[in-house]
């Protein structure tokens, strides 16, 4: 097959598994596509968004523990991820509804719900620019729907009204118009502290279409205990659906494979992702 063909194919494979226009692709000097060009800071913040992101109501994130902010809903309204080398686009339907739920304030009860340290930056007629002050990492929600005929105008307006519960009374403080972090944020410091992992997290981010689009799992993130060394991404599945095999084999063979990473299988339902020196344990569970 042609160089012309090749490319070609591997871009339409791109497409049926990122959901994403290969225009918006990163690519290397060479043309060759990127999925994982994000530099150092920007991984640390992606690998906190995964961990974040990767939650359900059997497994809640801390930053997810107040009734009625459920960041696991997040997967519902994205349409596309790109990873780009200072900042993450996650195109959507619902650009200020998203924003809404991931940002942050405090509560009554001393409670942070949102992701702490996340500022609004500016927004235009599409887009919503977020800088998360401890990494310095970048976020943008570009609003997939949003015609050229609206007006910056139109869609503050949409986003005041998607944030207008902000404002009730068990809402101590919006935290993210604050140029500092908070000392009830900073609490929180150990889910962006620099860690080894942080390449693969970010990868797995930076793929979660292929999980909750590709595959349609709702997989959660569960942090080492005593007795475990390694974090784990686990998953209910109904009969013949992925288990950690199939999700392996597109993670480390596929053409959205994960440059570098190997996969040490424990059986069809369990394994080790292992990139350098990280690893995480993928483990699918009987539907019940």
């Amino acid at each position: 097959m042609s160089p012309h063909k090749n490319d070609r194919a591997l871009r339409k494979v791109l497409e049926d598994y990122l959901y994403l226009d290969q225009r918006a692709i990163e690519r290397d000097v060479a043309g060759r596509p990127v999925l994982d060009s994000a530099g150092s800071g920007q991984q640390v913040f992606q690998a906190m968004l995964a961990t974040c992101l990767m939650s359900n109501s059997r497994a809640r994130h801390p930053f997810d523990s107040l009734p009625g902010v459920c960041l696991s809903g997040v997967c519902s309204y994205a349409n596309a991820i790109v990873s780009r080398p200072d900042q993450l686009d996650v195109h959507t339907n619902t650009a200020c509804r998203i924003a809404s739920k991931l940002m942050p304030l405090l509560h009554g009860e001393g409670q942070v719900s949102g992701i702490p340290g996340l500022r609004l930056e500016d927004l235009n007629k599409r887009r919503l620019r977020f800088v998360h002050l401890p990494t310095g990492g970048r976020l943008d929600l570009i609003d997939s729907h949003a015609s050229n005929g609206r007006t910056r105008r139109d869609f503050r307006q949409r986003f005041r009204g998607e944030t207008r519960w902000h404002t009730d009374p068990e809402v101590k403080e919006i935290l993210w118009t604050r140029t500092e972090i908070s000392c009830e944020e900073a609490a929180f410091a150990a889910h962006w502290a620099a860690r080894r992992c942080a390449p693969l997290r970010s990868a797995l981010m930076t793929r979660a279409m292929v999980l909750w689009y590709k595959l349609g799992i709702r997989p959660a993130w569960n942090e080492p205990v005593p007795g475990r060394k390694w974090p784990q991404l686990t998953w209910q599945a109904k009969r013949d659906q992925t288990d950690a095999s199939d999700l392996a084999s597109i993670l480390t063979r596929s053409p959205v494979r994960i440059p570098g990473a190997d996969y040490e299988p424990h059986g069809a339902s369990a394994g080790l992702l292992v990139l350098n020196d990280a690893a995480v344990l993928l483990k699918s569970s009987p539907f019940s």
